[in-house]
């Protein structure tokens, strides 16, 4: 844990996870490492000598060669719209990458790698920083790019609220055409890193004289434009010859370089249609399938599989909306939980669930068990946490506080995406609890459906949600900043839960002085002890592709933790 927090504090300072250089700058050229070779890092105990790993080091060659080659990966869900302002939904989805450029990224050995800013310094211990951004940036309409652009871009996502890690933002000011000061409302761990990937490069001419807001062709800095979209079925980039940085492209992220001239996204949420895909030439590689497709493809020689532990895992959150807002008046009846004010009846729900039974029966023996909200991945996570009782399954015990919870056969609702695994899922669930005497009913809605729904605790009792975070701050802030949120005029967090004694915790834990094993495992504590939410299993995640592809390197952006197909080498 103490390395886990020399390596966050540097983060926070040097503004690199592994860096500790301690001058509190980013630098626009990436250290120069080598690459080299893994061993699988799936959670399940996989032999197979067709599974292989990515990577972690960053190539920084003298020149980088470009490709006339075509990529079409297939993945769940390709975006609604192209809009440089939107949601957390989907965010960590490769096709971003393609989309806008960042300040900086993530990349596949947990760096923070500068893109469109080429530094950033503090001299307050993180409460202000000082950005430059490259001064021969332009967008692909021939915009120059300054730093009033990118001022505008802060100023109107603080003003739209679409992303919660914007209101951490004080204040940006413009200090010259290349540069601006950040101020930060405090200085949070991992705020400053999400900050930086969520702030799009975008001129500020552009976006007005779009009669869309470019949900559907984007004009931006990004070396590829959209030359076909689809909403939620396909786009394609192809690459720009006017690129900014073209002569530059080793002072790029080599987890966003444009080596490949074309790439194609197709949404195919069917996973067993993503394996027809490759096979049949349809898809170079499919993403992330499903367990149920993927695991097909094990010992197959003809296919080479990536195997990964997720970075999300299947979380199970509970409505904060209890009856003393229905009193205030911030909500109807109507809206209120019947599980915010009864504690007994969520810690039943969480005993009645049988993990292993889950791993073996909805992912086939290629899960883990999750001992918090948030996977192991996460930065900050405390691996005494699988030494407790993370209301390890018992089935006599729900039963049990059913009966001390005064619950008596209410229907209770489980909101869920419609994809078959989730479906799978919650069935599954909805069967554990049965066996515990508690009536749930599942309330499964499309994908645009959930996420209309799926920050307001007023439309549901309980849900499951897949959120990734690089450390446990990003995770905290997205779901329980008391002040991320509002349901009807209160402050809340994303579940509709106001809770000043998390916030406490919450504030305590997640500034870089804060960020301690006894303040984190405080958090950790009070969410378990409260039911307020639950981590069920993380999967694993399968991406394959056949041998005739000749791949010679594999890109991830951590961001994502998705390959990305423009930034890969193939023969």
């Amino acid at each position: 844990m103490e390395k886990v927090l020399k390596r966050l504090s540097v983060s926070m300072l040097a503004l690199s996870l592994l860096s500790a250089c301690g001058n509190g700058s980013g630098s626009g050229t990436p250290a120069d490492n080598t690459s080299g070779a893994g061993t699988p890092d799936g959670g399940a105990n996989v032999t197979a000598t067709n599974v292989v790993s990515v990577s972690s080091t960053e190539d920084v060659p003298e020149t980088v060669e470009l490709s006339d080659k075509s990529i079409t990966e297939g993945i769940g869900m390709t975006p609604q719209t192209l809009s440089p302002f939107q949601t957390n939904a989907a965010r960590d989805q490769t096709y971003f990458l393609q989309m806008y450029e960042s300040l900086a990224v993530e990349a596949a050995d947990k760096e923070f790698k500068p893109w469109a800013a080429k530094s950033w310094t503090t001299d307050d211990n993180g409460k202000t920083y000082h950005f430059e951004i490259w001064d021969n940036m332009a967008d692909s309409a021939g915009n120059a790019i300054t730093a009033s652009d990118v001022v505008w871009f802060i100023n109107e996502s603080k003003t739209r609220a679409l992303k919660p890690n914007y209101n951490k933002v004080e204040s940006v000011t413009q200090t010259g055409d290349y540069t601006f000061d950040v101020v930060f409302t405090q200085n949070i761990v991992g705020v400053l890193e999400t900050f930086m990937q969520d702030t799009y490069i975008v001129s500020e001419k552009a976006f007005k004289e779009s009669t869309d807001e470019m949900a559907t062709k984007p004009v931006s800095t990004s070396p590829y434009i959209v030359s076909e979209f689809t909403s939620s079925s396909s786009v394609t980039f192809d690459r720009r010859d006017d690129y900014w940085a073209k002569d530059m492209l080793d002072k790029i992220p080599e987890c966003v370089r444009p080596i490949q001239k074309t790439v194609t996204y197709l949404a195919i949420p069917e996973a067993s249609q993503l394996g027809i895909g490759v096979e049949n030439g349809q898809l170079d590689i499919a993403d992330q399938v499903a367990i149920a497709t993927g695991k097909n493809y094990v010992d197959n020689n003809d296919y080479t599989i990536l195997l990964k532990n997720g970075s999300q895992g299947y979380e199970l959150f509970f409505s904060g909306v209890d009856q003393a807002k229905a009193d205030a008046g911030y909500v109807d009846q109507s809206g209120v939980s019947i599980l915010a004010d009864n504690l007994k009846l969520r810690q039943a729900l969480l005993y009645a669930i049988d993990q292993d039974g889950l791993i073996q029966g909805l992912s086939s023996g290629y899960a883990v068990h999750m001992y918090d909200v948030c996977p192991e991945t996460a930065i900050g996570y405390l691996d005494k946490w699988k030494n407790e009782d993370y209301y390890n399954y018992d089935l006599e015990k729900a039963k049990q506080l059913v009966k001390e919870s005064g619950y008596n056969g209410e229907e209770i609702s489980l909101l869920v995406s419609s994809n078959s695994t989730m479906s799978l899922l919650a069935q599954i669930l909805q069967n554990f609890w049965s066996a515990a005497g508690i009536n749930v009913k599942i309330d499964q809605r499309d994908s645009a459906g959930f996420m209309a729904v799926r920050l307001d605790g007023t439309q549901y009792d309980m849900m499951i949600n897949t959120i990734g975070a690089v450390t446990l701050t990003q995770h905290w802030q997205t779901r329980y900043d008391q002040e991320g949120f509002t349901t009807n005029g209160y402050a809340c967090d994303a579940t509709g839960r106001h809770d000043e004694e998390l916030k406490k915790l919450i504030d305590a834990a997640w500034t870089v002085d804060g960020y301690t094993e006894a303040n984190i495992d405080a958090v950790h504590k009070y969410l378990k002890d409260n039911a307020i939410a639950y981590g069920i299993i993380d999967e694993n995640v399968f991406t394959f592709w056949k041998n005739t592809l000749k791949v010679k390197k594999i890109v991830v952006a951590s961001c994502s933790h998705h390959i990305n197909p423009a930034s890969c080498q193939f023969e």
